[in-house]
């Protein structure tokens, strides 16, 4: 054992480092065992484990990463806490005798487990699961492993997945975290080996990373135990919800009574998309000065509390019924073809996604993805999706077919409930100094309470065998009839369509009064040029008396009314540019702020403070951006010698490994977009 410093929210605290063959000097001691639904037993004590690795690669004399030499990753330190005790080793040699160590003391096996959180684990399983059998993979997507079982007795968990928060932000809002994660205090880009010396605060820096994430893990174990913690944080939010609904007897037949088959679910499936993100073309590729911006409140919570959606079951109907009835007060997905079609909005957002389209003729113009004209089109829609598309486009011909209907409703009772319960804690908690966990949890909760609901019922699982993934085909009959049978299940699918399609009509509510001066929207954000107050004052109008009959609002800590979907001021910019859905630049107060998809906010801020407004273009090149390419190797264990920054050799094993490596990022758009900006067609009066 011996002894470092390193930084605490307490300031400077020595601490002790154990090597592996150490451990016996310490008794471990944690809360029992705990046994899930499953029969499985748990140590219920906090583990956490985190890697450090170097990467290697060449570039060309350009800067670009060179052919040569396939970047590749080996790990040189590696870092484990159990409850308030960390060990520190350099091989995975000592990583397996900690293992083995461990798994003797504590009697472990396939139903006596120990926990291990890594935070992203889809970065360390790379590196591990070629040096460990691995089983019981379980996955959110291809590479995004959310548990796996090591060695048939370490369960291996993300704490990414179960925070949703980077390991800074999961420590800085966790009350009682001392040990927080360094920032800054690291060099990534010497190049090291396992006999590499290690400064005391590069030890610092690996001792925080699990000493926080075990006391973070700690903290959420006085609410759960470790044989029930959620693996996801929404798995928090389905909880509460589910509860909620539980209390009314009603909402099990009432969500019966929305029972998808097979074929609505896979029209629901096509149906949805999320949010608009548009660039008025008129705009694109130039500097806009004086440019002001409104932000839609809560915008996906507003239209929970106060739009309606499909409550019962749909019901397939002809098209002549369909065109001879007026269907104002119900839900309803129609395909339809439209002929000659053309964008007429004066706001430069065409509205129906070149993605959705199921067909298309050859000469359409595409406006960044939007259909501004083509000779045909044929799309599946809402009927919400309908208003707008009516108001926007003109065609010469229209087919219908393909419609289902079903009666309009609110959300239950409960389910707004909850929902309001845990809008008015984010509010009243917001700014409030000691309460920022039970704040970011609150404000986590609101924000997952429309993702669980677009959760795909009849995902194929991902199966993982020997670096390989593939998604196992699902039978969506099969699917639907567990998950409807199952009285865990509460949510309907089609609501989460309805909840974007309700947003995206009241984004173009703002859309329609700022018209031709509209600059560029997002989601729930307007930006736009010149004075247009009274109409946005007179929408607020209409929304808060609408707020007020949902009892869509909450109380600050201050007394101030928060009102659900309400335009407030989001600033204003000196200057604007964009070349694009996610491509925007903007000078506020004087400084230079980006959204680049690609590109991360600090990269960004500084790379423009530098150079200006000017060289966000088509062309730029910008450097060390956090745009992370990554480089997989499936490699079986072996020995590499490897030279580090100091001149030193070093032989040790490896394995399977990730290269993150930066790419930097080349601003852009399609051949396609820079045609229509080139030819500057006005498609659009």
């Amino acid at each position: 054992m011996r002894y470092i410093n390193t930084e605490t929210i307490n300031g400077i605290e020595r601490v002790p480092i154990y090597k592996p063959e150490e451990l016996p000097q310490i008794e471990i001691t944690f809360a029992g065992i705990r046994k899930n639904r499953h029969n499985i037993n748990y140590l219920n004590v906090a583990t956490a484990f985190d890697i450090e690795t170097t990467n290697i690669y060449k570039k060309d004399y350009k800067g670009r990463i060179s052919n040569e030499l396939r970047p590749y990753a080996y790990m040189y330190h590696w870092q484990y806490c159990i409850a308030d005790y960390v060990v520190f080793g350099r091989t995975w040699e000592e990583f397996t005798y900690l293992l083995e160590y461990l798994r003797k003391t504590f009697s472990l096996s396939n139903s006596k487990r120990m926990v291990i959180y890594v935070h992203n684990l889809a970065f360390e399983f790379q590196f591990l699961f070629n040096l460990f059998p691995m089983t019981e993979v379980f996955c959110k997507n291809v590479r995004k492993p959310l548990k796996a079982l090591m060695l048939d007795c370490f369960e291996l968990r993300c704490s990414y997945f179960l925070s949703n928060m980077s390991l800074s932000k999961f420590c800085e809002n966790t009350p009682g975290c001392r040990f927080y994660k360094l920032i800054d205090t690291y060099d990534y880009s010497k190049i090291r080996t396992p006999l590499t010396p290690m400064a005391e605060t590069e030890e610092g820096y690996c001792y925080n990373d699990v000493r926080g994430l075990a006391e973070c893990i700690k903290f959420k174990m006085q609410e759960d135990d470790l044989a029930h913690i959620p693996l996801t944080s929404t798995g928090y939010v389905r909880r509460d919800y589910r509860k909620a609904m539980a209390k009314n007897r009603h909402n099990r037949e009432r969500f019966l009574n929305t029972q998808l088959s097979p074929k609505l679910y896979n029209v629901s499936r096509e149906t949805f998309r999320g949010g608009d993100v548009h660039a008025n073309l008129r705009f694109v590729n130039q500097v806009v000065t004086n440019v002001k911006s409104k932000d839609k409140q809560s915008s996906y919570p507003a239209s929970m509390m106060m739009d309606n959606f499909p409550i019962g079951k749909f019901f397939k109907i002809n098209a002549a019924t369909f065109i001879n009835r007026n269907w104002e007060h119900y839900a309803y997905y129609i395909h339809i073809r439209l002929v000659k079609v053309k964008y007429i909005g004066n706001a430069g957002m065409p509205y129906i996604p070149l993605a959705k389209c199921n067909k298309i003729s050859p000469d359409y113009i595409n406006d960044n993805g939007r259909i501004l004209y083509a000779d045909y089109l044929e799309i599946r829609i809402t009927d919400i999706d309908w208003k707008i598309i009516k108001k926007d486009y003109i065609w010469k011909d229209i087919y219908f077919n393909d419609v289902f209907i079903a009666e309009y409703g609110e959300l239950p009772a409960e389910f707004k409930s909850n929902l309001m319960y845990l809008f008015t804690a984010k509010t009243k908690l917001k700014g409030i100094i000691g309460q920022e966990y039970e704040y970011m949890r609150s404000k986590n909760k609101v924000n997952a309470s429309y993702g669980m609901m677009v959760t795909d019922i009849a995902q194929g699982e991902i199966e993982f065998d020997k670096g390989e993934y593939r998604k196992a085909e699902m039978d969506v009959a099969k699917a639907l009839e567990k998950y409807y049978k199952s009285r865990n299940s509460f949510l309907s699918y089609q609501h989460g369509v309805w909840v974007t399609a309700n947003a995206r009509y009241n984004l173009h509510k703002g859309i329609w009064i700022t018209g031709k001066d509209t600059v560029y929207v997002d989601t729930d954000s307007d930006k736009y040029i010149n004075d247009h107050e009274k109409e946005f004052a007179a929408l607020n109008a209409e929304i808060i008396e609408k707020a007020k009959k949902y009892n869509a609002y909450a109380e600050d800590k201050n007394g101030n009314v928060q009102w659900l979907g309400v335009w407030d001021d989001d600033g204003a910019y000196e200057e604007f540019k964009t070349l694009g859905a996610k491509k925007y630049i903007v000078k506020q107060n004087g400084e230079y702020k980006t959204t680049i998809a690609g590109v991360s906010k600090k990269a960004g801020k500084e790379y423009f403070n530098t150079h200006g407004i000017r060289a966000f273009k088509i062309g730029t090149e910008i450097p060390d951006c956090g745009h992370l390419v990554a480089y997989y190797n499936n490699d079986l264990p072996h020995l590499i010698t490897e030279t580090d920054y100091l001149g030193q050799p070093a032989t040790f094993t490896t394995a399977s490994n990730v290269a993150l490596i930066d790419g930097g990022y080349k601003i852009g758009v399609t051949d396609e977009y820079m045609e229509l900006l080139e030819k500057a067609i006005d498609n659009i009066e």
